[in-house]
């Protein structure tokens, strides 16, 4: 059971015990016969069905993730005859004076079939209690007469499949006080859903409820204030309902609520009053945030309080503490900070306190081991420190303690084995040192999982731990024995299941034959990776453990297939990775018939020796087989392996092209692909539609041709995109923008071509990305001003406290090669937090946008050998978290700007080979760089490069320097804004830009433009409108504006078209609306029949002796 599940599974058993909702039991209290038409009534709707036993009933707390529940179920109608009182019948209840059925309780009662919209169940009347949970119905609707059965006070129809939409002809049934209709998950669909005002209705019409559970019912709605009105609630469970919106403020007479799973439920908590009646509050996996207010002490009722996996931050507050009558805390994977409250000293009735995943510090508090009463503490993946408290044995009751995933050092206290209840115990991944000192354990020991792996434990494994007689599961990974192991030890563990000797450091060669041929007849999963293992015997071996079903020997100094392994008829995972294996793939490893999990990567294999005929009937999941000698074309069969979802070939000597069938495998499920490092050739075939599972692909350093697919638009959970080092011919795939969770995207060393002139045509352009590559293609043209403001996920700093990755999970993590800081890193798995921009090696020109600077989670930035010019933008003083600045070969000019110096986080910085002057910043980072990354500029000054000269030392420029810096940059900036002109069709855009640049920058920018125009061709301004004279706030084309532009069209004989006139001196009194360009022939009127609309458009097509196709394609020739 998953850390998620058991948390949930937990949490619905204790609500049950706070709300009696779940099932009705009734029994006859009559003396008097029950009515021949009520009799009948039964024995017709008992017909209704077949009796079969109930299929395994699930609590899921996830998607996908199935914990299954016990059910206890018998058919109750079995003992119904016909000659006999049916109020006497098992289930049934009647009204001890009339005689008429009342009650009718046939939970769990194996009954089997759809259910009829007029079941006879209609002609029971005056049924006051109806309980027909845990059968099954075969996904029938519910029917809409149940609002027939008008005295019905409560109504049961839980997790007996029944689905659709849920009628509201139930909200009639105004009488009900207990209302349970939480439906069943099955194969990740929810059955039951409402329409949305449902929950508004409920609070109308049924008022006088007091219990309502509606799990797993998708209502997607948000919860109506005006529920609050229901004064009667006692008791609400919404669990998994895609509730959304804010936390409604709920009656104070009420005592249960569970609303957790609901993800989109966002909002912080409200302040709490003193009059309530809370006993059990779960808001656990919803988006609440926040702080937890220090009113949380007026809940003095509440027993249950789960706050697990949240968006909480801020201090646990002390006022906590004052909950006395509390039994079970969940604040696990939160953001809380700071320190446990010493306050929880008085929380005597604790039996369980969950603290996992947050970020919680400082030492443990010894009063949080004086707790009588607890059973279960969980301290995992935090950031505490110091040594465990001496007192722990005060925890007499301990059942389970995991102080896993933090900084503790020191010892390991022996007292941990002297406490008789305690049945798991997890230290691993800590700094406890020294020797394990285990004592006397007791022979009443009930221990029964036990991990210390990854810490600095040293000297012999104690021999006393073979009196831990019922350990289940034991883990001593990277124990440094500093000599030799007896094996022996564990073999007194005839309970043992799972066992972890992985990075040991012993001088012992393990005989793998003593452990599977010993008494240890229960062990299944088996891992002693990266440590010598002797096969010695191996293969003659007949008593193999049975149970096996993990094998982990990677990096065993094994160097032939290990034979034995055909004989594990249940094997289930297989790692023989990083050993030296040679040869072939056994043909036998793939009939063994329950195997999922096949890693050979890393070895020297060469070829398959047999691939079975038909691949269809495996169960294998995953294969990696990266890192070896295969050649050839990837054998097609694997296409038949459709329950793969992971698949790596990378590194090996593959040839040929990709296969088409592999589409089968992306339609089926496929996470991740990838046929890195390989000799493949041709195009990628199109074969990514139906891709939606797809997580990771990666094609790197192959010899891929033709056009980057376009079906990877449907691949809307992509996360890693690689195809770096190909032959890829093709334009950047803007396409991909709308990818939801793209994190990274490398397209380094292909064939990309083209401008990175694009406006996003959706509002979150790439939005989760924050590794971009695209170095060493043949980009060109300028980049937007606004080219960087959309990239979301790289806006927000990040504080590094997360240790996750991307693909994280035990079986794959996603690898890369990045250029930083100078050099190529392998990132063998790539960080969360990692964020990178590379386009250097293209041919981009322009200034660098202004909006680089919005990037401010940014760590590595590599612009260099491009044709970038102008000034460095002031705005990188924004990177704060910048490690890596690459601006060399370019043609930068002016000077680096001083805020830089504040960036403490950069290591490398490289801006040789520009036209930078003036003083380099005075800082350490910039001071300690190399010499070789500030090189030929000739202007450049100072620390680390040769001391400025007199006069040289000032920091800031003169005036005149000032003023041709900006001159040069405007001048910069405005063939960024001209092409943007080109692109969207705005004379207005043209002249706007024309008009605030300094005059002598104007006669460039006028010039560019002409240039764009034959001499057959000019440019007509028009739709003007009248202002008064001389308002030149309302007119932009000013007394001076309007000379230079007319000195520009008389040198280059342009007409200016306004009101009839084209003197320009006419213009002066009137103002630009909607500005409208037209080239046009001299000898002919091509603008004759286009309104401004069709202009402004260029959608209208003309054709003059090969001038055009279009005019917005073809205007600037």
């Amino acid at each position: 059971m998953t850390e998620t599940n058991s948390v949930s599974f937990f949490l619905g058993t204790i609500f049950l015990l706070f709300s009696s909702i779940s099932s009705f039991s009734y029994t006859s209290a009559s003396l008097t016969r029950c009515s021949h038409d009520q009799r009948d009534a039964l024995l017709e709707f008992n017909s209704e069905f077949e009796l079969r036993k109930p299929p395994e009933f699930f609590d899921e707390e996830t998607k996908g993730a199935r914990d299954p529940f016990s059910v206890t179920s018998y058919p109750k109608t079995k003992s119904w005859e016909n000659n006999t009182d049916c109020c006497y019948w098992d289930g049934i209840t009647c009204d001890a004076n009339s005689g008429v059925v009342i009650g009718l309780d046939l939970s769990s009662s194996c009954l089997h079939g759809p259910f009829k919209p007029y079941s006879s169940l209609f002609k029971l009347q005056y049924l006051q209690n109806l309980n027909l949970a845990y059968n099954h119905f075969k996904n029938s609707s519910i029917p809409t007469r149940i609002n027939e059965l008008m005295g019905l006070q409560r109504l049961n129809l839980s997790h007996s499949f029944f689905s659709g939409k849920i009628p509201t002809e139930i909200l009639h049934l105004t009488k009900l006080v207990s209302l349970d209709l939480s439906s069943t998950f099955i194969n990740s669909q929810i059955l039951l859903s409402t329409e949305k005002p449902f929950l508004s209705q409920l609070a109308q019409n049924l008022t006088n409820l007091r219990q309502l559970d509606m799990s797993y019912v998708n209502i997607s709605s948000e919860i109506p204030q005006m529920i609050s009105n229901l004064t009667s609630l006692r008791s609400i469970r919404l669990f998994d309902c895609n509730l959304f919106g804010r936390l409604p403020w709920l009656s104070p007479t009420i005592q249960s609520i569970d609303l957790s799973v609901n993800q989109h439920l966002e909002s912080s908590l409200p302040e709490f009053n003193s009059n309530n009646s809370l006993v059990y509050l779960d808001v656990s996996y919803t988006s609440l945030s926040g702080s937890i207010p220090d009113s949380i002490s007026n809940l003095k009722h509440l027993k249950v309080l789960s706050f697990y996996n949240c968006k909480f931050t801020g201090k646990i507050p002390s006022s906590i503490g004052n909950l006395s009558h509390l039994n079970i805390l969940y604040l696990g994977f939160n953001n809380f900070a700071g320190e446990i409250p010493s306050s929880f000293q008085n929380l005597n009735r604790m039996i369980l306190l969950d603290l996992w995943e947050n970020k919680l510090s400082g030492i443990i508090p010894t009063a949080l081991f004086n707790l009588p009463k607890l059973l279960d503490l969980t301290l995992s993946s935090n950031q505490f420190t110091g040594t465990l408290p001496p007192n722990i044995t005060s925890l007499s009751n301990l059942n389970s303690f995991d102080a896993s995933s933090n900084s503790f050092v020191g010892t390991i206290p022996s007292t941990f084995f002297n406490i008789p209840s305690l049945e798991s115990l997890d230290l691993g991944d800590n700094q406890f040192s020294g020797l394990l000192e285990i004592g006397n354990i007791s022979s009443m020991s009930k221990l029964r999982s036990l991990d210390l792996s990854k810490n600095n434990l040293t000297g012999p494994i104690p021999r006393s731990i073979s009196k831990l007689v019922h350990l289940v599961s034991l883990d001593l990974s990277y124990f440094n024995t500093r000599g030799p192991l007896d094996i022996g030890i564990f073999l007194h563990l005839k309970s043992l299941e799972d066992l972890s000797l992985s990075n040991l450091n012993t001088t012992t060669k393990i005989d793998l034959n003593a452990i599977l041929s010993s008494p240890l007849k229960s062990l299944s999963n088996l891992d002693l990776s990266s440590i010598q293992v002797s096969l010695k015997n191996m293969s003659s071996i007949s008593t193999l453990s049975s149970q096996l079903t993990h094998l982990f020997l990677s990096g065993c100094g094994i160097t032939v297939f290990p034979e034995f392994i055909k004989s594990l008829q249940h094997i289930y995972a297989i790692d023989l990775s990083n050993n030296n294996i040679k040869g072939q793939v056994p043909a036998w490893l793939w009939r063994l018939p329950e195997l999922h999990y096949v890693r050979l990567s890393n070895n020297a294999f060469s070829g398959f020796k047999e691939l079975p005929k038909v691949f269809s009937r495996m169960k294998i999941t995953t294969i990696d087989l990266s890192k070896n000698d295969f050649s050839g074309e990837i054998p097609i069969s694997i296409c038949e392996m459709t329950s793969l979802v992971l698949v790596d070939l990378s590194n090996n000597n593959f040839s040929g092209s990709v296969p088409q069938c592999i589409s089968n495998l992306i339609k089926m499920g496929l996470l991740v692909l990838n046929l890195g490092h390989n000799h493949l050739s041709g195009k990628l075939p199109d074969i990514f539609r139906n891709g939606s599972n797809l997580r990771s692909l990666n094609v790197g350093h192959n010899q891929l041709v033709g056009k980057v697919p376009r079906s990877l638009s449907d691949c809307s959970f992509l996360e890693v995109l690689n195809m770096e080092h190909n032959r890829i011919n093709d334009t950047f795939p803007f396409w991909l923008e709308s990818l939801p969770n793209l994190h990274v995207l490398v397209l380094r060393s292909n064939e990309f071509h083209g401008s990175l002139q694009y406006h996003p045509k959706v509002a979150s352009f790439f939005p989760q990305l924050r590794i971009i590559d695209i170095s060493h293609n043949d980009l060109t043209g300028t980049l937007p001003s606004d080219f960087f403001m959309y990239w979301s996920a790289m806006h927000s700093e990040g504080d590094g406290s997360e240790l996750e990755y991307i693909g994280s999970s035990n079986y794959y993590q996603d690898s890369m090669v990045l250029m930083n800081k100078g050099i190529e890193l392998n990132y063998t798995r790539i960080r969360t937090l990692l964020t990178a921009i590379d386009m250097s090696g293209n041919r981009l020109q322009g200034i660098i946008p202004e909006s680089l600077g919005q990037v401010k989670a940014l760590i590595v930035l590599n612009l260099s050998s491009n044709s970038f010019v102008g000034n460095i933008p002031s705005s990188l003083a924004n990177l704060v978290q910048l490690e890596s600045l690459d601006l060399s070969h370019n043609k930068l000019s002016g000077h680096i700007p001083h805020d830089l110096a504040h960036l403490t986080s950069l290591s490398i910085i490289r801006v040789s080979h520009n036209k930078l002057v003036g003083v380099i910043p005075k800082s350490t980072q910039f001071q300690t760089q190399n010499v070789s990354g500030f090189e030929d500029n000739v202007g450049l000054c100072g620390a680390p490069l040769d001391e400025c000269g007199a006069g040289n030392d000032d920091p800031t420029l003169s005036q005149q320097d000032e003023e041709e810096e900006e001159e040069e940059e405007d001048c910069h900036r405005f063939r960024t804004w001209y092409r943007a002109w080109i692109d969207h069709w705005s004379l207005d855009a043209f002249l706007q830009t024309a008009l605030v640049l300094q005059e002598d920058c104007k006669l460039k920018y006028f010039d560019l433009f002409q240039s764009q125009v034959t001499t057959k061709r000019v440019i007509c301004l028009v739709s003007f409108r009248g202002v008064e004279s001389g308002d030149d706030n309302a007119d932009p084309l000013s007394q001076s504006n309007m000379e230079l532009l007319e000195d520009w069209v008389s040198r280059n004989q342009v007409c200016i078209e306004g009101n009839g006139s084209s003197d320009w001196k006419s213009l002066e009194s009137f103002k630009r609306t909607e500005v409208a360009a037209v080239v046009i022939d001299e000898t002919e009127d091509l603008g004759t029949g286009f309104d401004d609309g069709e202009i402004f458009k260029g959608e209208k097509e003309v054709s003059d002796e090969g001038y055009f196709t279009n005019i917005s394609e073809k205007l600037f020739t």
